[in-house]
């Protein structure tokens, strides 16, 4: 009893030791597979005990069997191979909540299993106290890897600190011939503890003197795998798709109107305003997230139809996306399809929209983190009087109310124009903001009212950047399917103000009149309704699925069907086998009832370990199977099978006595075949492939 509590403290103590990085991972696909690994470890070493040199290559074989099933369950494009051998950094270079693929998980369940395997070695060992040091290691290891945690691994350390404390009471020291003098014990320790304590004390502050209350990520160490492909400028394409504003985009089945945001632009050269560099891969479940201000629910399925490029449209708060693989900046919150979009397409999205109170909004406050100097910042260059006229506009009062009076201004004192020059840099704000209408001012697309507010803003020091996607869009009468068309897309600018987050700001002016260039309207506001397409052009929204190479759809489900699987394969083999045995049973005239049950005799001979060859012939096997039951051999069994397996015009004469005599003879193997080979008879799948 002791010994298998033993097991069940190493087990558990691994599992909890490796679980310290599940809750980094979307959904529970990766404590199950901690979890099993734990198991397999603490179950090889167990059966191993007594055969030393058996436990290295069934630990090997045992983990590598592993981490196939998890390849057939998570499997990645490059296969197996490839993802044990960039396991580290594939795992480093993902985005939290890390997607639970086998390339991801081999680390930690390989990890997990080793510390186990090595804890139950020591375990029963002359040290076996040792046996805490594994999975104490394995914890710590586990931390580092999963950085800044979603949330406190409270359970899991208890778990394991009661798994060390079993460990350590069950295990017992051998016996030894040599011992030092009782007198010496107490001196010994006492200098030990002494010394120990001086260095803790020493120590201590010096290593933490650089620490805070959040760990480091390692991640941010390493040069994320997913960089930004190369594509058409997303603020370029505003005025392409102005021209043809009837281009049908995105077909959305959604619970409600929802704005789309589709490239995420935080970063300002001075010349254009560009995405992130680079993204991380990452699981289809979004951390979640505790908003300070309240949200709405937003479900809604996409089909693509001619939107192109490697931006996936997602709404704000974005909480799940399922049916493609992705890839996050997670500072921005830009969202990549790492193979590109593609017509046909389709995938499930799930978000809460934040939706603050107008109280929150006028008390919200300028951010105090660095970490948003970025959107900050003005790089140089010929900015000429814009900090004067982000003055003079926005005028005194709270952050917000000077944004708010900001976007006002602009809505005042400008005119939409789609056929008005683009440019987002400096050369074309300047222009927007102050030359005359015959020189190109005081008109501009949502790419310069966008762009021009955003570096208003961060002139004032608010946190701004800009954002292009797809404005709500009222569905069709009768129809839940909204067609999102090419004159849906604009720009618009977000501030950011604690604690709201956030805050897309509606800047668009009214159109320009008396202008015979400017016939077309202006993108929609969010809130406003656009006439859909025709009832044909709405293509069917198909239930998105989870491509093989994704990591979004495997959850913890599917690992949890494997008990059941284990369970019910026995069933199932029962009933191949009794079916299989059936059939051959039931043939269509004697000739194949004979063939059935000369099958049957052969399947009998190979379960009950009686040696027969496949170049022998029919009357050296019923020969060799008689003796081996002690009975004397049937000629005319010979004779039929002979003549019906091998005469030209085969013979039904006799078949039925042959189909008797052949499955009293099977009958007649099994009998005498060992209790083992019985019990395990119907269980042994190997007839259903010989």
């Amino acid at each position: 009893m002791n010994h298998l509590l033993l097991v069940l403290a190493v087990a558990v103590a691994g599992f909890a030791g490796g679980g310290q990085i599940a809750d980094g991972y979307a959904g529970g696909a990766a404590l199950w597979a901690i979890a099993a690994a734990a198991v397999g470890a603490a179950a090889v070493g167990q059966l191993t005990a007594r055969h030393r040199s058996l436990t290295l290559p069934a630990n090997a074989l045992g983990l590598l069997a592993l981490l196939f099933t998890l390849h057939r369950l998570m499997p990645v494009p490059d296969g197996l191979l490839d993802a044990l051998l960039h396991t580290g950094a594939r795992l480093l270079t993902s985005a939290t909540p890390i997607p639970p693929r086998v390339d991801t998980l081999a680390l930690p369940v390989a990890a997990t299993w080793i510390a186990v395997a090595v804890s139950g070695a020591l375990a029963r060992g002359r040290r076996p106290g040792t046996a805490a040091l594994a999975p104490v290691m394995l914890a710590a290891a586990m931390l580092a890897l999963a950085g800044p945690r979603r949330h406190p691994g409270y359970l899991l350390t208890a778990i394991l600190v009661a798994a060390l404390v079993l460990l350590l009471a069950l295990t017992r020291a051998p016996r030894t011939v040599h011992r030092r003098p009782r007198a010496a014990r107490p001196g010994t320790t006492i200098v030990l503890a002494t010394v120990l304590a001086a260095g803790a004390g020493l120590l201590t502050p010096v290593l933490l003197r650089n620490t805070t209350s959040t760990p480091p990520d390692l991640r941010t160490m390493v040069l994320p795998p997913v960089q930004a492909e190369d594509q058409v400028h997303p603020l370029s394409l505003l005025g392409r798709w102005q021209a043809h504003p009837e281009q049908p985009l995105l077909a959305i089945d959604s619970n409600r109107p929802v704005v789309l945001r589709w490239a995420v632009l935080p970063d300002f050269d001075g010349t254009s305003w560009q995405p992130a560099p680079s993204y991380l891969a990452a699981g289809g479940d979004r951390a979640p997230r505790r908003p300070a201000v309240a949200a709405e629910p937003v479900r809604a399925k996409v089909a693509v139809m001619g939107l192109t490029g490697g931006w996936l449209p997602v709404p704000d708060g974005l909480d799940r996306v399922s049916g493609v693989s992705i890839a996050i900046d997670e500072e921005s919150g830009g969202v990549v399809v790492p193979d590109g979009l593609r017509p046909g397409q389709s995938y499930e999205v799930e978000a809460a929209v934040p939706t603050p109170t107008t109280e929150q909004l006028v008390t919200a406050q300028l951010p105090v983190s660095a970490a948003l100097d970025d959107y900050r910042a003005l790089p140089p260059g010929n900015t000429g009087p814009i900090f004067s006229l982000a003055l003079d506009a926005a005028g005194d009062g709270l952050p917000f109310q000077q944004a708010t009076a900001l976007a006002g201004w602009l809505k005042r004192n400008f005119r939409y124009d789609p056929s008005a020059p683009g440019g987002s840099g400096y050369p074309s704000i300047v222009r927007f903001l102050t030359a005359t209408p015959q020189l190109g001012g005081g008109r501009g697309t949502s790419e310069q009212f966008a762009a021009a507010y955003a570096v208003l803003a961060r002139a004032l020091g608010i946190p701004a950047r800009v954002v292009v996607g797809f404005g709500a869009k009222a569905a069709r009468q009768g129809s839940a399917i909204t067609v999102v068309t090419a004159g849906d897309a604009r720009a618009w600018p977000e501030i950011y103000l604690e604690p709201v987050g956030w805050i897309p700001m509606d800047v668009t002016a009214p159109r320009a009149t008396g202008d015979p260039l400017t016939h077309t309207a202006p993108p929609p506001a969010p809130s406003a309704a656009a006439t859909a397409l025709p009832q044909a052009a709405v293509p069917e929204i198909p239930d998105a699925e989870t491509p093989d190479g994704g990591g979004s759809g495997v959850t913890w489900r599917y690992l949890a069907l494997l008990p059941a699987l284990a369970a019910g394969l026995p069933g199932l083999i029962v009933a191949l086998r009794l079916r299989l045995s059936r059939r051959r049973r039931a043939g269509t005239d004697e000739l194949s009832r004979l063939r059935g049950a000369w099958a049957e005799l052969l399947d009998a001979a190979r379960l009950a370990g009686i040696r027969v060859e496949p170049h022998w012939t029919v009357g050296a096997t019923v020969a060799a199977v008689s003796t081996a039951v002690a009975t004397v051999p049937e000629p005319h069994l010979v004779t039929a099978v002979n003549r019906t397996w091998y005469a030209a015009r085969p013979d039904a004469d006799g078949a039925g006595p042959a189909v008797a005599q052949a499955t009293a003879l099977a009958h007649g193997v099994r009998r005498n075949a060992s209790r083992l080979r019985r019990l395990v008879w119907w269980l042994d799948p190997r007839p259903l492939w010989w």
